[in-house]
């Protein structure tokens, strides 16, 4: 197929495909004439998965080109193909560098309590530079500051609870045996459906809050 067809094909308009060529993010097409190029299906796939980590992950230009420079790796295996597409997904929180040594020091020891539940004792398999766990220690950091209850068996209820979830989310992912589609899908479950977890927990609150306290009214005003 010639670029307009890649285009109706892909819904990606010329210009953003041009673009993508310029970038090094897609690959030439097969030359056909000094000025046309023929496209194929794997530049259709290609398409997908570079707006679903541009537009879907929000990640930046330079970040979708290390993710698919990892994908078109063939020694990259899964793990390290769909790891590095979940670690360019924001939010990118780093760990400090610079500051307050009472607050580095904090931070660290924070995150090694963190990191000593999940590895050692619940045994997840973790990167050194996860970060997401990055994100959980600026959180922690952030509830205990403000006076609220934090604790290690918090969050080894949610680590848990979770931990089967994301079992069952791989199960759909490995249906996807081309890794272009196998990273495509991480970024979709990874992005669209963190919003339907944190809406499902605050349904779960209202209903817990109903059964609580509404009932515990009605029966007070039943007795009264």
């Amino acid at each position: 197929m010639r670029l307009a067809e890649l285009s109706e094909c892909s819904g990606v308009p010329v210009a953003s495909i041009k673009f993508y060529l310029r970038e090094g993010l897609l690959a030439p097409g097969a030359p056909v004439t000094a000025r046309q190029a023929e496209y194929g299906e794997d530049h259709v796939r290609r398409l997908r998965l570079i707006r679903a980590m541009l537009k879907v992950g929000g990640m930046s230009v330079t970040q979708a080109r290390d993710v698919l420079a990892v994908a078109d790796d063939p020694a990259s295996d899964r793990h390290e193909r769909l790891g590095i597409a979940a670690a360019m997904l924001p939010p990118h929180v780093a760990e400090p560098t610079e500051g307050n040594p009472a607050a580095l020091a904090r931070w660290r020891a924070v995150h090694d309590e963190l990191r000593t539940l999940l590895v050692d004792e619940l045994g997840w398999r973790l990167h050194d530079a996860a970060p997401a766990l990055n994100t959980l220690t600026r959180a922690v950091i952030a509830l205990r500051d403000l006076g609220y209850r934090c604790t290690l068996e918090y969050l080894r209820r949610y680590a848990t609870a979770l931990h089967p979830i994301a079992d069952k989310e791989y199960l759909v992912i490995e249906e996807f045996a081309v890794p272009d589609e196998a990273i495509e899908a991480t970024v979709a479950y990874t992005v669209l459906y963190e919003p339907i977890i944190l809406a499902l927990r605050r349904l779960a609150h209202e209903d817990v809050s109903a059964r609580r306290y509404r009932t515990a009214r009605l029966r007070s005003e039943s007795v009264t």
